[in-house]
């Protein structure tokens, strides 16, 4: 792979999962919380989330933290600084596919109708 390449495609390693951009999302604006979260995201599974969360954390781009506005023990799940940083870079990416995806959708239609003329 060309070093121009290289970090782009370290980028979809890290935020390519399933879910993981989904995750990013529920927490860019507040701290939640495992079920909230879970709740949020229809469609995931407890084991795919609980993955999800510790995939972000080891990666850095999300913490965890003891709730402090409850009084039972409950885990706060905020996006860190590095998590953060990730607004810019991915909000140019849902630009591009907001402009692009027309064309991505018709080259697919393109390819489609080509394929099912074999």
């Amino acid at each position: 792979m060309s070093d121009r390449w290289r970090p782009p495609h370290r980028l979809v390693g890290l935020v390519g999962g399933r879910w993981t951009l989904a995750v990013l999302a529920e927490l860019s604006d507040r701290g939640r919380r495992y079920q909230d979260l879970h709740d949020s995201l229809e469609g995931i599974s407890h084991k795919v989330l609980t993955d999800t969360l510790r995939r972000a954390e080891r990666d850095g781009l999300i913490g965890r933290t003891l709730d402090p506005g409850r009084v039972d023990t409950s885990t706060l799940y905020e996006l860190t600084a590095l998590g953060r940083s990730l607004d810019e870079p991915l909000a140019a990416l849902g630009q591009w596919v907001d402009a692009k995806w027309d064309l991505v959708d018709a080259a697919r239609h393109r390819w489609d109708v080509k394929a099912d003329g074999r």
